[in-house]
């Protein structure tokens, strides 16, 4: 996804992303209220082993280091829990193991044992048992291994001094055997002096045996002094004054963070499966032809009323449909374009009254113009220009058609064209150069009319008929092949997009539609596009004083001098749409 893209949906998503940071947000801060304060004491134990030798140290200090972190593991062991929790009736074990935690601190012979509850003294006197549980064990396992160890090497003195007795003992009978002897006989003699050596040697031996085994016995006492107590509670825990859960601010802070998560990935999955057409770029990069226009959507529900056709001449929506015939201008400057189709994908998406509007603003710059109603389905433009229902028009003028033949040669003038007048279906309006083709006779094969050579002839005629500009309120593009028939036929087609209601699948399927019947499309107009009063292309008209408007109005009717007299008034239609129309922008 795009930088740009995200930009996009932000802009679009931002009151939903808004709206999820605040509900998370507040959930958190209410939850956080509401839940149970919890409270959290620490005592803290030191690791201490004493040495009379300086050349043991370093020795020593990496025994400590190797300590905190084998004493801080069987702080929370079973045995010293299990002990702990005997001295409080219903506490079991796995709830104190839950709420206790032991922690060394870096690079000191300390570590921390944690406790937490609901009760800040309870906290504190659990921590406190547990340590103490600790040195307890430690110390009586300490003793065990002393007792174990004296015993051992109080065996080995004992059985050497046993071994010295008896040695010397044996070497003083064979001394005394000796002195009897003299010099008696000189080679017995030699024998006992040698068996006196070697057992003179060996008591040697055996009694340094002796004073080493009594060197370690007093050296095991001396350690067992000094470090029988080597754990011992440096700082013993205290009773909590604020509880350490629930961190309201954090919570909330959080709860904010998980809400602008969630609401982004909201903004993103409604995006990637909305089928809606949100903005004007939705529609850009699925059509992908120019935006010739943007129609307003019109406000009925106010005192002061504006018509759907025929807007006032100063208001908004006027200058929107100029801005529209200025774009269709340009469009048409490589190639002339004399006919123009004005179709939509779907129902409804105010296609009719844009037709009627252009046709209207057309024939406001001086152009001979036609407005054909081509749906022979559901006709409204009689309606909007307050013409009979039942009136002669393009059916048929299409059925007069196929009983006229055209001249053979291409080059015939146009009064050879011209023979079969369509007086008869064309009705003439309170607007100058403004003529209205209804649909006439709703016919039971609308598709193979609109599809024969009738239509063709007509089509011929109707070029040299005098109209500088036709245009064609055409069927919806989807569901009826009537539009499709017409687009190929005709210089231009015009695809109008309803904002609030058009789909992204329909306006794919009418791109692709249009794209293989060959139609030229000039582009798109966005139809009920929500304004905004303050926005600075709307205020500029907004503002307008409705005298201006009326006076106006009154000058456009004074100039109309080309119109019958059985003509309906200008502001007679404007007025009487305005009531017809529930919903703005209509068909």
């Amino acid at each position: 996804m795009t930088l740009e893209r995200s930009l996009v949906i932000l802009t679009k998503q931002w009151k939903l992303i808004i709206a999820c940071m605040v509900c998370v947000g507040l959930g958190a801060y209410i939850t956080s209220h509401l839940a149970t304060p919890i409270y959290q004491s620490s005592v803290l134990i030191r690791v201490v082993i004493q040495s009379t030798s300086t050349s043991s140290d370093y020795n020593n200090l990496l025994a400590s280091d190797q300590l905190v972190q084998t004493e801080s593991q069987l702080a929370t062991s079973d045995p010293v829990l299990r002990k702990t929790a005997s001295h409080y009736p219903g506490l079991s074990v796995e709830q104190l193991a839950r709420a206790t935690t032991a922690i060394p601190r870096l690079n000191t012979q300390l570590f921390d044992i944690t406790v937490k509850n609901m009760n800040p003294y309870r906290a504190a006197e659990l921590a406190n048992t547990i340590a103490e549980s600790l040195i307890e064990q430690q110390v009586q396992e300490n003793q065990q291994d002393h007792h174990h160890s004296q015993q051992q090497i109080q065996k080995e003195v004992d059985t050497t001094s046993a071994t010295i007795d008896k040695t010397s003992r044996k070497l003083l009978h064979l001394q005394q055997q000796l002195a009897t002897l003299g010099n008696n006989s000189p080679s017995q003699a030699m024998s006992l002096q040698m068996q006196i050596t070697s057992l003179q040697d060996q008591l040697n031996r055996l009694q340094e045996h002796y004073s080493q085994w009594q060197t370690m016995l007093l050296q095991l006492n001396m350690n067992q002094a000094q470090n029988s107590d080597f754990l011992r509670i440096a700082q013993p825990a205290q009773p909590a004054s604020h509880p350490v859960q629930p961190q309201i601010l954090l919570n909330t802070l959080a709860g904010i963070a998980a809400g602008l998560s969630l609401g982004l990935l909201f903004a993103v999955l409604i995006e990637q499966f909305d089928t809606r057409v949100r903005t004007t770029e939705d529609i850009a990069s699925i059509l992908e032809y120019p935006a010739l226009g943007t129609i307003w959507r019109v406000d009925t529900t106010k005192g002061k009323q504006e018509s759907v056709v025929n807007p006032k001449i100063n208001s908004a929506s006027a200058e929107a449909y100029r801005m529209l015939r200025t774009n269709i201008g340009f469009s048409a400057v490589n190639k002339p374009l004399h006919s123009l189709v004005v179709t939509s994908a779907m129902p409804n998406d105010g296609k009719s009254t844009i037709a009627a509007n252009l046709a209207i603003f057309m024939a406001r710059v001086g152009k001979k113009t036609l407005l054909v109603d081509a749906d022979l389905h559901h006709p409204t433009q009689h309606d909007k220009f307050l013409i009979a229902a039942r009136t002669k028009g393009l059916s048929d003028a299409i059925v007069a058609c196929s009983h006229y033949q055209l001249p053979a040669l291409p080059s015939s003038s146009p009064s050879e064209h011209s023979s079969l007048s369509l007086e008869t279906y064309v009705y003439s309006v309170d607007i100058p150069n403004l003529h209205i083709m209804p649909a006439g006779t709703l016919p039971p094969n609308p598709s193979e009319l609109l599809d024969s050579k009738a239509m063709n002839h007509f089509l011929t005629i109707l070029t040299h008929s005098g109209f500088e500009m036709v245009i064609f309120d055409t069927p919806p593009l989807l569901g009826l092949v009537d539009a499709n028939i017409l687009t190929a036929k005709v210089d231009g087609t015009l695809i109008v997009a309803d904002i609030t209601r058009v789909k992204k699948k329909y306006l794919q399927r009418a791109k692709t539609q249009l794209m293989q019947s060959g139609a030229r499309i000039l582009g798109y107009v966005v139809n009920k596009q929500q304004y905004n009063h303050h926005d600075a292309p709307y205020a500029y008209y907004y503002n307008h004083d409705a005298d201006e408007d009326q006076e106006a109005i009154q000058l456009q009717n004074e100039h109309s001098s080309t119109t019958s007299a059985s003509s309906p008034p200008l502001t007679q239609i404007g007025q009487k749409i305005t009531q017809n129309n529930a919903s703005p922008n209509g068909k």
